[in-house]
């Protein structure tokens, strides 16, 4: 499904110890051969993370909320040297 078409997305703590993300998508036209257009419905979408996975985790949620990557206000710079500073 397309980044554009999320409606919403809920963030719950997993049983893995992790959480798990759900996409909820916007309904789209689609076309009815009986009926013409109708609107559309998607399932929504589950991704889990582990309890390490937390960068992968907010690197996902980013993605696909068109969020880019990037020093905003030092902040990246400071929490990249706090995890590398950890990592030793």
């Amino acid at each position: 499904m397309a980044k554009g078409n999320i409606r919403r997305m809920e963030i719950e703590p997993a049983q893995n110890g992790g959480h798990t993300v759900t996409h909820h998508f916007k309904e789209t036209a689609r076309h009815s051969a009986k009926h013409g257009m109708m609107p559309g419905y998607s399932e929504p979408e589950s991704h889990v993370f582990g309890p390490g996975d937390g960068h992968a985790m907010l690197a996902h949620i980013a993605n696909h909320l068109s969020i880019p990557e990037g020093d905003i206000g030092g902040e990246k710079a400071e929490e990249d040297a706090e995890h590398d500073e950890g990592a030793e």
